[in-house]
């Protein structure tokens, strides 16, 4: 057992895991003066938001742009660090909606959705309408409630429903009939104080992992990287330490920084209230394909992306708003689809969303296709881990201070925090740090 003299734990806290959240964490209690240890069965730091540098590419694990970029929840993480995210300014990009085989000026404001062809003039209004009730609406009467729902109770027009997968897409719930009305609600009333919608920091995924690394470091958190964490000691209805394929040990404070369905790999169920853990067994993620693909010329202007209406669809062309991404002379863009919602992952799934989102390429960007000099392929088996529909939305995930074991923390993307996908691991590390303090 690794302890420090006198009886003292050698640590005050051990982070299982070092995706956004538990990075984030250890940065921020390490800053705090707490003795923080991550330990990460990966070679890697970043979890679903890892990256890579090759022959001047830098690769990431799928796509991931920040919320309301210096309004938004990461954002406010750094901010505490004192290490502002370098965010791009993409104000006036041209974004687009994909529907109907055509792409249409994607629109940002109450000005642009009243001027949208999208819809007839009637409906524009009724859209209108309906984003100001979202405005108006209180959150916690609609969390266990679809997105249609909220629609239905006043509306009725067939155009406007259309698009209701648009606003699901906000909270990656494209599925109006699965979105949480509550949670699009929320994201909604937060996004309308925001300047820029979505922020992209210079350098992707590489400058947010490596200031947290950074920050954690210079704070003398320890870093264990390829150790894999087998077994989270619980004694007496608390957690007092961890054994890994490394060696045992101990802290006051044990964070379990990964989905809560993983929970149970390291600790015994008996621990822990037998509906936490029939919600936590059953918790439903989002899945899907990515792929970056590598062209030698330029073959298309846009910056802003591209949201798909009737299909879950998403584009971000990299290299057109950062160039530091990739070598000079290459452009690389990268396309993303949900995976059916719910249907088996099989090779035949996979293939038909490939050729679906490259027919889709030809149909936007004529030619393109054939232009392409590398494909990069990613099956990714675990998007957002938590789903924001209703029975997995905000008042049903589990809180950061778990309730069944003393000195156990719960962080991540199926939290009780408020935001969606990464949003969730940083304000979760910011909500652990509040309750340790230090």
């Amino acid at each position: 057992m690794l302890a420090a003299s006198g009886g003292r734990s050698m640590h005050d806290v051990i982070i299982i895991g070092g995706g956004f959240a538990g990075l984030s964490a250890a940065a921020l209690l390490s800053r705090r003066g707490q003795r923080v240890l991550l330990v990460e069965q990966a070679s890697l730091l970043g979890g679903r938001a890892a990256y890579f540098e090759e022959d001047g590419f830098v690769w990431q694990y799928g796509q991931h742009s920040h919320r309301l970029a210096r309004d938004g929840i990461a954002a406010q993480l750094f901010e505490r660090l004192g290490e502002p995210l370098d965010f791009i300014d993409t104000r006036g990009a041209d974004a687009y909606l994909y529907i109907d085989g055509r792409l249409h000026p994607r629109p940002e404001g109450p000005l642009d959705f009243l001027r949208t062809r999208l819809l007839p003039w009637r409906s524009r209004l009724t859209l209108l309408r309906l984003l100001a009730k979202m405005l108006r609406a209180r959150p916690d009467e609609w969390y266990n409630r679809s997105l249609l729902d909220f629609y239905r109770t006043w509306f009725s027009d067939g155009h406007v429903e259309r698009l209701l997968s648009f606003l699901g897409f906000t909270i990656m719930a494209p599925d109006p009939t699965l979105a949480s009305a509550g949670e699009v609600i929320e994201f909604m009333q937060r996004a309308a104080k925001a300047k820029v919608k979505q922020g992209e920091p210079r350098g992707g995924s590489k400058q947010v992992i490596d200031t947290l690394t950074r920050v954690a470091a210079e704070h003398d958190c320890a870093l264990h990287l390829s150790e894999r964490v087998d077994r989270i000691v619980i004694k007496d209805k608390r957690a007092v330490g961890v054994e890994t394929n490394g060696g045992r040990y101990e802290a006051r404070h044990i964070v379990f920084a990964a989905p809560v369905f993983h929970l149970f790999e390291v600790a015994e169920e008996q621990h822990f209230d037998p509906a936490f853990v029939t919600y936590a067994k059953g918790i439903e993620s989002s899945r899907g394909l990515s792929i970056d693909f590598v062209f030698d010329e330029p073959v298309t202007t846009i910056k802003g992306g591209i949201i798909g209406v009737d299909v879950p669809l998403w584009v971000k062309f990299q290299t057109n708003i950062d160039p530091t991404v990739a070598p000079p002379g290459k452009h690389v863009h990268t396309w993303g689809m949900l995976f059916p919602f719910g249907a088996p992952l099989t090779s035949r799934t996979v293939a038909q969303t490939e050729a679906r989102m490259k027919a889709i390429m030809e149909e936007v960007m004529p030619g393109a296709l054939g232009k392409v000099v590398r494909e990069r392929k990613l099956v990714i088996p675990v998007i957002n881990a938590n789903v924001l529909k209703p029975s997995q939305s905000y008042p049903h995930r589990p809180e950061v201070v778990c309730k069944d074991v003393d000195g156990l923390y719960l962080i991540g993307d199926t939290t009780r925090v408020h935001g969606c996908s990464g949003d969730l691991s940083f304000a979760s590390a910011m909500a652990l740090t509040d309750s340790i303090g230090g």
